[in-house]
């Protein structure tokens, strides 16, 4: 937690310093927190102890077996449902029943009870002041129900059917005692509840019944004189006597067409045969003539002889000639023999056909017969329906009496609920509970009287520290002799939130230049914040920019006393590097940090130099540790360059302004690193369009090699840049013949200097 100073940065509570202002109050605390446990303890112990006994009684039907009544839809009786219990909880409460339990167990004479009237001190203060009534005005009987009912408690356990009886007494006997005589009350009210309801439906049912089976009788008169009037006498059952009729002869008119089609169709056949010369012999009809199976025999003996005396005898001779002649004497017998069957065919499908005529006739008029039936038969069933509406309630009535005159017995009523836990003399008290009310009193005090401390702590300004004397000086800020240049304020604090990670916690609400445009008119305090910050930075105008120091592998190391010899007397600073950029016109810069979230920090320097002499640049961050993203934010989780690669967010999405200039920043991001990475080779296009929009592009690479440089931005013409706090001989030896061995032939040294930019006058902390 963090707050704005009054010109003097930023301020933080010392939980340290409240801790020990609360300590050194100890002896006040302590003696407030006993205080608090005796009056509390001295309070209870005055006040009489409470027992609490408990019922349970479950809600059910208990009819028995024997005399049960079978529900009107032919399922099972159902138990009361929730609204159902909630009803028997209200009877548990009423009037009625608490007066029949105070009577039974004379309460009015109880002294818990009859002290009504005698409120107690504190009850007759609030009589006087008016925040009670007088319950001397009411009488005696109601005093002594309002009473009972602050003593009782009466609920239903949740998704069941127990409803729960409590009672409280500082008598623990008389606390059981109404517990247990409520619920005997409730199931006696339930079970001469149902007593009455039943012998009520008894004396209801009997004249009922009588004028019931006047009117049976009557309509079941009425049904049949019709029924003899209008000749539909029954026949097997519900069927009348033309219906039975009319079906015997069309089952028989179905016959007979049957039998007509058949004989028709044999004897086309036959005749069409003879017609035709074929032969009749498998005809059935012919077949079974008696006349013309004997023709059949005789013909095939003659041919049998005639095949034998073929082979002796020749076509001419005698014998041969005759037996010719009784072989076409046999067929005219066979051909007349089957003219006669054909013709008794005939017959039996004239007589079918007459046969049919006379039933067709017959059904005619069973038709019309039949339809001046259905006319009466209309009334005949309006007066049916209405003898057996009556006949069905009258067996339901009767039903539902018997049913009553067996239940007359009391014992074969009972109520609809059972005790399921009697209530028993309770041991212990519920209330008060002394030692955990004194306790959890004296934890209450100390906490209360620890809070005020310290909110009188943080109001005077003792609870609080600033942030600089919250932290050790870095190293950075001990080498203002030796640099010649002092790094401002709001850039310390910058270094040390990147150079420690636990310390990141947003201490400033990042200004973007859509927010900055729609931000109210600054306050007072607000103005003089953005003053100290502008202070902060030397005024360098009247300074000439110094050049930076270009260096190459091949004279690294002759020129590197007299580069840190240039670095000391304000040589490659931070405002050399930025006027080295405008001069060149160089559109992208690639800075290579080998110290890390140092080098990183001379980035951010440079890349808000430049913003604030007129540029529009921006900064991206390929560190690992995100380093540039947290000065420039103090946020983590803003989309960024990684967001971009594995296509989450565009360009315009990941692109943010600095809290302290008008420079911009593509953060690190929050995808993953690793399948961003897998997406490197659209790094040169995307700086290829960032370098279109703005007038410089800054990547800060952290420690990265020549290799992971040329890998991540190709053969591209770039200006590259060694950003080295503390420069080492041998490192950049190392670091010049590394970039030198994979094209890197020239690159500028930056470090710390004078020179620093100021802040822009329309740019301020958030």
């Amino acid at each position: 937690m963090s707050r704005n100073g009054e010109g003097n940065g930023d301020v933080e509570i010392d939980i340290a310093r409240l801790i020990a202002a609360v300590w050194r109050r100890r002896a006040a605390v302590i003696s407030l927190v006993v205080l608090v446990c005796v009056i509390t303890l001295s309070v209870f112990s005055m006040i009489p102890s409470r027992y609490r006994a408990e019922t349970r009684i479950l809600i059910e039907t208990r009819d028995t077996i024997a005399v049960r009544s079978a529900p009107l839809d032919g399922g099972e009786n159902q138990y009361l449902d929730q609204e159902g219990v909630a009803s028997q909880v209200e009877i548990m409460r009423s009037t009625d029943l608490i007066r029949a339990v105070a009577e039974r167990l004379d309460l009015s004479s109880h002294p818990e009870f009859s002290a009504a009237a005698r409120p107690s001190l504190m009850s007759r203060v609030m009589i006087i002041v008016g925040l009670e009534p007088d319950p001397s005005d009411a009488p005696p009987g109601e005093r002594l129900v309002e009473l009972f009912r602050e003593h009782l408690k009466i609920y239903q356990v949740a998704s069941s059917r127990v409803i729960v009886v409590q009672f409280w007494s500082v008598d623990r006997e008389l606390s059981a005692q109404v517990a247990n005589a409520i619920a005997d009350a409730y199931l006696e009210i339930q079970s001469g509840a149902k007593q009455v309801s039943n012998a009520d439906a008894s004396a209801w049912l009997e004249p009922e019944i009588q004028q019931l089976g006047d009117r049976v009788r009557e309509a079941e008169a009425k049904v049949a004189r019709y029924r003899a009037d209008a000749d539909l006498l029954l026949v097997d059952g519900n069927e009348t006597l033309v219906t039975q009729q009319l079906s015997d002869i069309t089952s028989e008119l179905a016959t007979v067409r049957a039998e007509r089609a058949n004989a028709q169709a044999r004897a086309e056949t036959v005749r069409n045969a003879i017609e035709r010369g074929q032969s009749t012999d498998t005809f059935s009809n012919v077949i079974e003539s008696e006349q013309v199976l004997r023709l059949q025999d005789r013909r095939a003996s003659v041919q049998s002889e005639l095949a034998d005396l073929s082979t002796t005898l020749l076509e001419r001779h005698p014998r041969m000639r005759a037996l010719r002649s009784q072989l076409e004497d046999i067929d005219r017998q066979i051909r007349s023999e089957t003219t006669r069957v054909l013709s008794s065919l005939e017959n039996e499908a004239e007589v079918a056909r007459v046969r049919e005529r006379e039933l067709v006739s017959q059904l005619d008029e069973l038709k019309q017969t039949s339809a001046q039936a259905g006319d009466r038969e209309v009334e005949l069933r309006a007066l049916e329906r209405e003898a057996a509406a009556q006949r069905q309630l009258l067996e339901s009535y009767l039903s539902r009496y018997r049913e009553a005159n067996s239940r007359m017995n009391p014992a074969s009523l009972p109520a609809d609920a059972r005790v399921i836990s009697r209530a028993l003399v309770p041991s212990e008290p519920y209330f008060p509970k002394t030692i955990a009310t004194v306790i959890m009193a004296g934890l209450a005090t100390l906490m209360l009287a620890s809070m005020v401390i310290m909110l009188r702590e943080l109001f005077a300004g003792d609870g609080l520290r600033g942030e600089s004397s919250a932290r050790p000086l870095k190293e950075e800020e001990l080498d203002e002799s030796e640099s010649g240049e002092k790094v401002p304020d709001e850039l310390s604090t910058d270094i040390e939130s990147t150079t420690d990670s636990d310390d990141t916690d947003t201490k400033e609400q990042r200004v973007t230049p859509d927010t900055a445009a729609n931000e109210p008119e600054k306050t007072p305090a607000i103005e003089t914040r953005a003053i100290s910050v502008r202070n902060a930075w030397p005024d360098t105008k009247p300074s000439p920019e110094p050049q930076p120091v270009m260096a190459t592998a091949a004279d690294a190391g002759g020129q590197l006393e007299d580069a840190e010899m240039e670095r000391r007397n304000g040589g490659y600073s931070v405002s050399g590097v930025a006027g080295h950029l405008r001069q060149t016109g160089a559109s992208v810069a690639v800075i290579v940090s080998p110290e890390g979230d140092r080098g990183s920090t001379t980035s951010v320097m440079l890349a808000r130099m430049l913003a604030n002499d007129g540029q529009q640049a921006l900064l991206v961050d390929m560190t690992g540790s995100a380093c540039p993203t947290r000065m420039m934010t103090m946020q983590n989780d803003l989309q960024g360059v990684t967001n971009v690669l594995v296509g989450e967010c565009s360009l315009s999405d990941a692109v943010h302004g600095d809290r302290l200039s008008s420079a911009h920043i593509m953060p690190q991001g929050t995808a993953d690193p690793v399948q961003a990475m897998s997406h490197s080779s659209q790094l040169p296009h995307i700086v290829e369009a960032l370098s279109q929009v703005y007038d410089i592009v800054v990547i800060e690479c952290g420690p990265a090699d020549s290799r992971g440089v040329r890998r991540l931005l190709g053969d591209e013409n770039i200006e590259l840049i060694m950003s080295l706090v503390h420069p080492d001989e041998d490192l950049m030896t190392e670091i010049m013949t590394d970039f030198h061995s994979h094209g890197f032939d020239n690159f500028v040294v930056m470090s710390p200097g004078v020179g620093a930019p100021p802040e822009r006058p329309d740019r301020s902390a958030a």
